[in-house]
């Protein structure tokens, strides 16, 4: 009876367990599908992940390059040489192969197809005369020691040159003379006021006493100021006290600093008062004199932005402003005198030297070169760009002028030269390495 009831129970838990068998048997096979799906994903994404990173491999198709990959730095890239005061930069081997840095080469051939040019015309480099100092001495004699040649920087108060002249001599000797009246004139004053407390003198002759002690002051200011005027200091000046000190040399000093561009004396030379000896000029500012025609006045004016470039070096623009526009026009040429005012770093322009003015924006005028837009970086207000050297893994940053963006590729006026490789994909990471090295 016992074995009945449990037959029973068993009959009756039967559907239950068979109901949950089922779930349990549906649910691993369900779990069989997601794990399939899974690994079927799986392999799709690593298969697309290979076939990206193998897309280069020999056999598929591939774009053509849009850049020249930088070689090894266990080869030559024959790039260009650095310009003395380039900022260098130098990447690692390892670094240089991980960053994938590639460059193209500048087109020799150059494009107007950039914003127009204001006006061009030539010029010619002036020193700048507001700075450019003669220096002339004040007496004449006998030229006896020259110190200063051609091309010397020379600072203010700096001997030029020496000179015997016995007009200074004379001067010294009319110092002395003054001095001795003076100090003659002084004892009679002081002698007529103790005579005047005696009544011994009258007030009359006290007048007369103190009247040519006063001129006696003056005569000695007076030839004080004459030795100063000669050359002497005055602490020469006030040193002076017997004839056995008088001297003759007159010492030439220069009355500004700058370079000395012009030299018309030599030693031995018998010269007058007033003679040009020296001429010196700041060379770090000079003017540029360009003949405008009548139709290009029309946008030119004090304060107008200019460039002005030259063939002695073509990779280089020199900024500056117009500071003066002659009011008369030559009746002959039928132009205008414009006055250009601009540095001259490392004094690379020289006096008398033909250049090319080019008013306007800056950067805006001229022929460009078109480089990928990639290649241009910003750093600060300054357009740069990245030119590989001739060494591999070394680079070097060079300043530019660029124009606008037209269909992935900018105009650039200055700063680069054709056949230069600049630093396309990859400018970005050494646009950072010159910000970390600063």
């Amino acid at each position: 009876m016992q074995g009945d009831e449990r037959t029973q129970s068993v009959n009756e838990a039967g559907p239950e367990a068979n109901n949950r068998s089922a779930r349990a048997h549906g649910w691993r096979r369900n779990k069989r599908w997601l794990v399939l799906v899974a690994v079927v994903v799986a392999a799709v994404a690593v298969s697309l992940w290979l076939s990206r990173g193998s897309s280069t491999q020999e056999g598929r198709p591939v774009p053509a390059p849009a850049g020249q990959a930088v070689p090894s730095p266990s080869t030559g890239s024959g790039g260009t040489q650095p310009r003395e005061g380039e900022i260098t930069i130098t990447i690692s081997p390892d670094k240089l192969e991980s960053a994938q840095i590639k460059t193209e080469t500048v087109p020799t051939s150059s494009t107007t197809s950039g914003p127009a040019a204001g006006y061009r015309t030539t010029g010619t480099v002036q020193s700048n005369s507001y700075k450019d100092v003669p220096v002339l001495p004040v007496t004449g004699g006998i030229v006896r020691e020259v110190n200063a040649q051609l091309g010397d920087r020379v600072k203010r108060g700096q001997p030029l040159a020496v000179i015997f002249s016995s007009e200074l001599a004379n001067a010294e000797g009319e110092y002395l003379k003054m001095l001795a009246e003076l100090d003659e004139h002084h004892k009679h004053h002081l002698r007529a006021l103790e005579l005047l407390e005696i009544g011994a003198i009258s007030r009359e002759d006290l007048e007369q006493a103190v009247s040519k002690y006063t001129s006696a002051q003056a005569n000695v200011v007076a030839a004080r100021q004459r030795l100063v005027s000669l050359g002497m200091t005055v602490r020469e000046v006030e040193a002076l006290k017997s004839p056995e000190q008088v001297r003759s040399l007159i010492s030439i000093t220069a009355p500004s600093s700058g370079t000395v561009v012009s030299r018309t004396v030599n030693s031995g030379e018998v010269i007058a008062g007033g003679k040009e000896l020296f001429r010196i000029a700041d060379l770090g500012s000079l003017w540029v004199i360009g003949q405008v025609y009548e139709s290009g006045l029309a946008n030119i004016r004090v304060g107008t932005a200019s460039s002005i470039t030259t063939v002695a070096y073509p990779d280089r623009t020199f900024e500056g402003r117009v500071s003066y526009i002659d009011p008369r026009l030559d009746p002959q040429t039928r132009t205008v005198q414009v006055r250009v005012e601009l540095k001259n770093p490392g004094e690379l322009l020289k006096i008398g030297m033909s250049v090319d003015v080019s008013f306007g924006k800056a950067g805006m005028a001229g022929s460009a070169i078109m480089i990928p837009k990639s290649a241009l970086q910003m750093i600060g207000d300054k357009q740069v760009v990245f030119v590989a050297t001739d060494r591999a893994g070394v680079f070097v940053q060079r300043e530019v002028r660029a124009g606008a963006e037209t269909n992935g590729f900018v105009p650039v006026y200055s700063g680069i030269s054709g056949g230069e490789r600049v630093v396309t994909d990859g400018s970005f990471l050494l646009r950072a390495e010159t910000l970390r090295i600063k």
